[in-house]
């Protein structure tokens, strides 16, 4: 049984990465929803003159997100917002600099492109806590029956920093701070292989069926998902893809983050392959992990 659901997991892997493709991209409009480009300062911000957004009416539009003038969170948000603004290479590589950023996580093409850009340049460890971090996120503020939703990227955009514990909402801004200076940097990366594809899909089959026990039952529930994804209830899109999260997250390290590269890589992500003697500059991962029409810059 056990070696059958296996099998049926490899040819309907397809979901499985690309879950997580779609958890990681959707971060920035997940949480973020507050309109900071009209407050930011009309002049590029310099290291010699250090910018700070206007706090006039920023004060007013946290508390209308639910984020209280003068608490914790709105101390973290402005200050995060401050280390955005003054940073040189998001000013001199994003296209537009920090007052495009609105803009960008409000377009789902750009957004996740910068998205996928930025997590890919990560480090392992980096790439982990995000995980860590949605996943706990998914598990705390999404309902059994994922709000009645089937679309795993309408439930994730119900989560807001103003529903989020101040560590998580720290953490979460330091990481997404981090993905914005990485998607503007020329950092390459070498990209995972086919055989080493292969071998860490087949190992989160393995984990997949631990995390469900060897139950039969459920074996049989998840398979039928893969297999007929358009038949899933919300409830079977909030367990499924809490199962699939919490096996990524007990593989070994070298075979998850080669999970989570081919989630959040493109087949024609060339200006982040280092090709060499077993790493080419072409790896034929899967068109499903692609974000819809982006590629990454």
């Amino acid at each position: 049984m056990i070696r059958q659901f296996t099998q049926a997991a490899q040819r309907n892997l397809p979901w499985l990465a690309g879950s997580v493709a779609l958890l990681l991209s959707l971060s920035a409009s997940a949480a973020i929803h507050q309109d900071f480009g009209d407050r930011l300062p009309d002049n590029p911000p310099n290291v010699e003159a250090p910018s700070k957004p206007e706090m006039g009416g920023l004060d007013d539009m946290l508390s209308q997100q639910g984020v209280a003038e003068g608490s914790e969170k709105a101390r973290i948000l402005i200050a995060w917002l401050e280390k955005v603004v003054n940073n040189p290479v998001i000013e001199r590589r994003i296209p537009g600099g920090a007052r495009a950023l609105d803009a960008i996580f409000l377009d789902e093409g750009k957004r996740e492109a910068l998205m996928s850009s930025g997590l890919a340049r990560l480090t392992p460890a980096d790439r982990l806590l995000y995980l860590q971090l949605f996943t706990r996120l998914l598990d705390e503020l999404v309902p059994v029956n994922c709000f009645g939703l089937v679309d795993i990227s309408a439930v994730m955009n119900r989560i807001t920093i103003a529903q989020m514990s101040d560590a998580d909402a720290e953490q979460y801004l330091q990481l997404l701070y981090k993905v914005l200076v990485s998607s503007a940097s020329d950092v390459t990366e070498r990209l995972p292989t086919p055989e080493q594809y292969a071998a860490a899909m087949e190992t989160l089959s393995r984990e997949i069926v631990i995390e469900l026990d060897a139950d039969p039952v459920n074996l049989d529930r998840y398979q039928l998902y893969t297999t007929h994804p358009a038949s899933a209830t919300p409830s079977d899109v909030c367990w499924m893809t809490r199962v699939t999260l919490h096996a990524i997250e007990k593989m070994p390290e070298t075979e998850r983050d080669i999970v989570l590269m081919a989630a959040i890589t493109t087949p024609d992500a060339t200006s982040l392959a280092r090709p060499d003697e077993t790493n080419p500059e072409h790896v034929p991962l899967p068109s499903w992990a692609r974000p819809p029409n982006t590629t990454i810059p």
